[in-house]
């Protein structure tokens, strides 16, 4: 997917510019694509926006330009289901939802798709070419639910899907605001002790000309140093930061990694096995159910799942039902998931029940997810009390010792 700006001509003689994320890696494909999806009308300039420049207007985007919700596709497929069974044309369902009662980015959703749908478009080519905010798996059900005339209850099945598995992304990150801000807050004071108390002490032992243990005079040669290159440390922090969140979310190698370090680390790792596993059972659940073979399955999952290390087992498993084997023992093979699960899949695979099972797992799954995120601040205390303490700890004796010290001598 890369980034577009183009002027296109309309009939009116008006020229509309526009920039659209398209699966395209040259402006010739994109060109051509654009052409047809408006029939006639005529593309005057197109260019290919480079890789940095797609990330700086998705980030512009992200915190200028209000962007469809997860929830928001939800309600919106929901609300056209409803329509569609009440026997209202697939038309007038969309001109409704472009209406004035809908929110701005539901509206102009709305109206790309009613656009592609007079341009000749189906519904699931029209959805299908906002992949960027509408998730695979919802696109294969609208394709499903139209090639066999049970759109409505599909879209219904996908406005579900896209409701649990947006309460699964918002309680993760949910979950990871308090050890954030936790830390954040333990940082923000320590650097207030070695820029503003330690120096003020410091001044204190030279003029006392008292003798200081090893430990004291590391802390304030640490604290020298950082005082004076304070700002140096703070940008140099500032870019590795930001090439790391970059490398991870541009580089697959960064990103595994990254994902590898999260499952073992002894908080996150809780939270992204939880998460991962809702969010794959709660996926492969819902298209199985809807009559995909296990490899198309698989296959999607593939390129759904965020997390590296899991979209590496998915491959391995994907290549292993390929050559015949089933599901549950291509899971035992890659050890990453639990017994649990393994067991329930292999009766699920003997009884022809596999929808079922997964679907027992993927509740299974939210609901211990949202224990864990319901008790993650019992689970992070002891490593905030651990970090926090040794932390102040060392401050503390560094710069009270030669004080007792001090004191000792007087007396």
């Amino acid at each position: 997917m890369r980034y577009f700006y183009y002027q296109r001509l309309m009939d009116t003689g008006q020229v509309q510019t526009a920039v659209e994320n398209l699966a395209f890696n040259n402006p010739t494909s994109a060109r051509y694509y654009l052409e047809q999806r408006w029939e006639g009308a005529t593309i005057v300039k197109i260019w290919m926006l480079p890789s940095f420049l797609s990330w700086f207007y998705q980030l512009f985007q992200k915190f200028f330009q209000p962007q469809v919700q997860r929830e928001e596709v939800a309600d919106l497929f929901r609300n056209v289901a409803i329509m569609l069974r009440s026997g209202i044309p697939m038309f007038t369902a969309i001109e409704d939802m472009a209406s004035e009662d809908s929110t701005v980015p539901v509206r102009r959703l709305s109206k790309d798709l009613l656009e592609s749908l007079r341009s000749g478009a189906s519904f699931s080519e029209s959805v299908e070419r906002h992949a960027d905010v509408i998730p695979e798996t919802v696109i294969h059900l609208v394709r499903i639910g139209e090639s066999s005339g049970t759109l409505d209850r599909t879209l219904m099945d996908a406005a579900e899907h896209l409701k649990r598995v947006g309460k699964i992304m918002r309680d993760s990150k949910r979950a990871m605001i308090y050890p954030a801000f936790v830390f954040v807050t333990i940082i923000a004071a320590a650097v207030f002790w070695i820029t503003y108390v330690i120096p003020s002490i410091s001044g204190l032992f030279k003029q006392m000309q008292v003798e200081l243990p090893a430990i004291t005079l590391a802390v304030l040669a640490f604290s020298e140093d950082f005082t004076n290159n304070m700002l140096t440390i703070f940008l140099t922090t500032a870019i590795v930061i930001f090439a790391l969140v970059y490398g991870v979310k541009k580089n697959p190698w960064m990103r595994y990694q990254a994902h590898r370090l999260a499952l073992i680390m002894p908080v996150s790792k809780i939270l992204a096995h939880s998460s991962t596993l809702a969010f794959i059972t709660e996926y492969m659940s819902l298209l199985i159910s809807s009559g995909l073979s296990m490899v198309d399955s698989l296959e999607i999952l593939e390129k759904s799942t965020r997390n590296e290390v899991y979209r590496r087992t998915i491959t391995q498993m994907k290549q292993g039902v390929i050559r015949g084997n089933t599901l549950s023992s291509e899971m035992k093979a890659v050890k990453l998931y639990p017994r649990f699960v393994v067991r329930m899949i292999s009766v699920g695979e003997d009884t022809g029940r596999l929808d079922e099972q997964l679907e027992y797992l993927a509740s299974e799954y939210r609901e211990r997810f949202n224990h864990v995120v319901a008790s993650i601040s019992e689970i992070i205390k002891p490593v905030v009390m651990l970090f926090a303490g040794g932390l102040f700890l060392l401050l503390i004796v560094a710069l009270f010792l030669p004080i007792y010290q001090l004191i000792g001598n007087v007396t």
